[in-house]
């Protein structure tokens, strides 16, 4: 399961890279994406994040007291909770009171940086992973292993800088968030190059497949433009045997919801070929 690290500022920062390294540790099946390491030098920054915002399925965003206003964190943690259906979005609170956030990032269930609320973290993030979920005995055993190296870290994080961050007003923020959700209802795909559009559209899809049959095993072809078309054919395999194959086509200017809504649709009626040829 992916799960996009949000941060903004060097306390932050820090925060975010001891996750990425930690996560893994408890729950070997989520891969953490975070800016900082693992946008490929010479990528277009830009795309590169918004493909990871549409393909993954949880977000953690590190706040601290110098970030609670930071543009980028209200982006991504918007983008998060709109472009994906039953997204997890979890700010994690350092130095901070749930109190203490206000606006839009106070409409998700916070965690604070200390061992229960953590914990509850790991749990939630574990739901979803569906069928491929570990058993909570498994998460708590591996968590009062690892916890303290986690801990540790998150006590002894840096400071961020001396300045003062500026105070915005409530209009400012309502302004940003208004602009903000305007532009998620146009068709977000059409900024994004040709190959980004491709990465979009095969996310989307393997997202669709996985919410009819679970965890299953991948491989596909494409996405290759076939005109003003995206096709793609998947091949999954669960536990060693073969599904069936699926050829998916969608139009290359779609949004990334109507992608996934066509792929879905069109996985299910294969489905339903597939159990009527059987009969």
């Amino acid at each position: 399961m992916d799960v996009f690290i949000s941060w903004s500022g060097t306390r932050s920062g820090a925060a975010a890279e001891a996750l990425r390294a930690w996560l893994p540790k408890i729950i070997n099946a989520v891969r953490p994406w975070l800016s900082s390491a693992d946008i490929d030098k010479g990528a277009r920054w830009g795309s590169d994040i918004a493909v990871r915002l549409e393909s993954s399925k949880a977000g953690i965003i590190c706040l601290t007291p110098g970030n609670l206003q930071s543009e980028w964190i209200l982006f991504e943690a918007g983008a998060l909770s709109k472009t994906i259906q039953n997204t997890f979005v979890c700010p994690l609170l350092i130095d901070l009171e749930p109190t203490e956030v206000k606006g839009p990032l106070a409409q998700f269930q916070a965690t604070k940086a200390v061992r229960g609320d953590v914990l509850k973290l790991l749990k939630t993030l574990n739901t979803g992973l569906g069928e491929a979920a570990l058993t909570e005995a498994h998460i708590e055993e591996a968590f009062d292993v690892w916890w303290p190296k986690l801990d540790s870290q998150l006590r002894s994080l840096p400071v961020d800088g001396s300045g003062t961050p500026s105070r915005r007003t409530d209009r400012d923020v309502l302004e940003e968030i208004l602009g903000f959700v305007r532009n998620q209802n146009r068709s977000s795909i059409s900024v994004l190059s040709d190959d980004d559009k491709k990465q979009v559209f095969a996310a989307r899809a393997l997202k669709a497949l996985r919410s009819v049959h679970g965890a299953v095993g991948i491989s596909y072809s494409g996405p290759v433009p076939r005109g003003a078309d995206l096709e793609m054919e998947v091949n999954p395999t669960k536990d060693g045997k073969r599904l069936g194959k699926y050829k998916i086509v969608v139009p290359i200017d779609a949004s990334p919801d109507e992608m996934e809504a066509r792929a879905l649709a069109r996985i299910k009626e294969i489905d339903e070929e597939n159990i009527q040829t059987q009969i």
